[in-house]
């Protein structure tokens, strides 16, 4: 990824080869009394850091670092909390968490009775054709799904679009159904699923996967000025969980435009590297529109945003049973949906590979995790020497088959696990145990068995799919519990061998990061000459209970060496 390479190479050239430079040059800002964890070679621990013009310049004790104390320079006490460098989300979609603020936000709602109260609320409030709302937990409903007669009486007036948790599915009304054109005459399409009533062949409302596409696509197009401000939202969002950094991974040319207004106008408060959606389910743009936008993407690139990555929806999800997987679900007795032919993937991997981008796979099942790594050793054992420094990233990740494990290593492939699902919640009982089984689901999001195999293990959060704070990744990654509530004495956790430590956790949001984004030796740490991209915590993760770690809360993050969150 030469782009961002460059971008903080260029920004590093005052790099100071000591930790205490002439007190006539004093910093912009200095750290004293910490608790920094440096996340360096040696996992060491500082007591004072100091930032000049948006670079680490002096890491060490106290008695050192005071002496670039000047009388413009911020002096910042850590006594009693942490800092550690800037996090780095791994697989995330900012636009669309800040769509969350725009459309009817169901994310809070529990039960059916609340869902409905949250729509019909928020019905009253709207105007404009189209009714959109995010955020329905399908676990209230079973593995059938939920059924339109739900949004009766609500907004009747209107076509109601109804996104649920995991971006996968969508409940429609009536009006939606009849402008798609799905009727009991409409067969599933390729790559998708038109859910029925019990007892005969009416739509239910429910659809999912290619099915869902094909209404996201009549959906009326995004203006500029709405994304704007939902994107600030986002941006707002993620410095207040402590992220400095992200790889979007679902990006048109709309997404394009909203970054570039954003950083034109000096409100871009994280590094960007986006991946262009790929041709097929959940596209963003097909045919000659695709090539113009991979071919104009260097026009929305800067110091901040790279777009050297191509994302590619390999499979599915388990809930529906359209996750690919090696053993057929339970429920249906299918292997559930891979997107594209193993030989017609490999080709296409390849493409991009030879075009010296990055790739990113959506793969859930351990079917769709092996076709992903079958075709980057295709690309690898046919493509140039010097594109196999490339890191490209399998994200999920639900399952993987155990001989899998150290091909992450072999293929130079990064491991993208949601962990905040990664514990025994109502999906787990109500969706993917009864699909999938109890040994199945407790291998699920094998993180461990990545790491000890060599393997690049990254934290992301999949959000707005997913929730954006790490610790609540962080928290799960480390007990396999409800990061949401206390222990749950008793209950077995899920994939109890699968845990990790925080050391772990953090270098998966920290120095991995930087690795997937092949920028290590600027960032990820925090180090002399490197950007000044950090978080400091109101306490001590090590020293607490790992069943505490969500309930810390980030004081202070600094992005590029300016403040940009500072708790109340």
């Amino acid at each position: 990824m030469p782009k961002l390479n460059a971008i903080l190479l260029i920004s590093s050239t005052a790099v100071l080869g000591c930790t205490s430079p002439p007190p006539q040059d004093p910093a912009d800002i200095v750290f004293l009394d910490g608790g920094i964890y440096t996340v360096d070679a040696q996992r060491s621990w500082a007591e004072a850091m100091a930032i000049r013009n948006g670079v680490i310049v002096a890491v060490g004790a106290n008695a050192d670092v005071r002496a670039l104390v000047g009388p413009s320079t911020e002096v910042i006490s850590l006594a009693g909390r942490m800092a550690m460098p800037g996090l780095h989300d791994s697989h995330v979609h900012p636009l669309e968490g800040g769509y969350e603020y725009v459309y009817c936000n169901l994310w809070n709602a529990k039960g059916v009775d609340d869902i409905v109260g949250t729509l019909s609320l928020c019905a009253k409030q709207h105007n404009g054709e189209w009714f959109n709302a995010v955020g329905l937990d399908v676990a209230v409903f079973g593995v059938d799904g939920p059924d339109k007669a739900l949004l009766a009486g609500i907004a009747d007036d209107k076509f109601i679009f109804v996104d649920d948790m995991g971006g996968h599915s969508a409940l429609v009304n009536d009006k939606v159904l009849d402008l798609v054109g799905y009727d009991e005459n409409t067969p599933d399409p390729p790559l998708g699923v038109i859910e029925r009533r019990a007892g005969s062949n009416e739509p239910s409302g429910f659809v999912r996967e290619a099915a869902r596409d094909a209404i996201d696509r009549l959906r009326p197009a995004r203006d500029l000025a709405t994304s704007k401000a939902a994107m600030r939202k986002a941006l707002q969002l993620m410095n207040s969980y402590g992220i400095t950094s992200v790889y979007d991974v679902w990006v048109g040319e709309h997404e394009m435009q909203t970054y570039q207004a954003l950083e034109q106008s000096g409100e871009l408060t994280v590094r960007v590297l986006g991946g262009v959606q790929d041709e097929g389910v959940f596209e963003k743009h097909s045919g000659p529109d695709f090539e113009r936008v991979l071919q104009e993407r260097h026009n929305y690139e800067s110091d901040l945003v790279s777009y050297n990555s191509v994302k590619i929806m390999v499979d599915g999800v388990f809930e529906g049973e359209t996750g690919a997987v090696l053993e057929p679900y339970l429920t249906t007795g299918q292997f559930g949906i891979l997107n594209h032919e193993p030989d017609e993937l490999q080709q296409r991997v390849a493409r991009y590979y030879d075009l010296g981008m990055q790739l990113h796979f959506h793969t859930m099942g351990d079917a769709a995790a092996r076709a992903a790594l079958d075709a980057i050793e295709y690309a690898r054992q046919r493509g140039s020497e010097e594109h196999k420094r490339l890191r490209h990233t399998l994200s999920h990740l639900g399952l993987i088959d155990p001989q899998d494990m150290p091909r992450f290593t072999n293929l130079n492939a990064g491991a993208s696990f949601t962990m905040v699902w990664a514990y025994d919640d109502s999906w787990t009982t109500e969706l993917n145990i009864p699909a999938l089984g109890h040994e199945r689901v407790d291998r699920f999001y094998p993180i461990r068995s990545v790491h000890d195999a060599g393997g690049v293990v990254l934290g992301g959060s999949d959000w707005n799919y997913g929730d954006l704070d790490p610790l609540l990744s962080i928290e799960t990654g480390i007990t396999r519990d409800d990061p949401f509530g206390p222990a749950r004495q008793g209950v077995p956790a899920v994939a109890s061998s699968e845990r990790v430590d925080l050391a772990t956790m953090i270098d998966a949001y920290t120095i991995n990061g930087a690795w997937q984004l092949q920028t290590e030796n600027v960032s990820g740490s925090i180090e002399v000459g490197k950007r000044a991209d950090l978080v400091i915590y109101d306490r001590n993760l090590f020293d607490i209970d790992p069943y505490e770690i969500s309930e810390a809360s980030v004081a202070l993050t600094i992005f590029d060496g300016r403040v940009v969150y500072r708790a109340d």
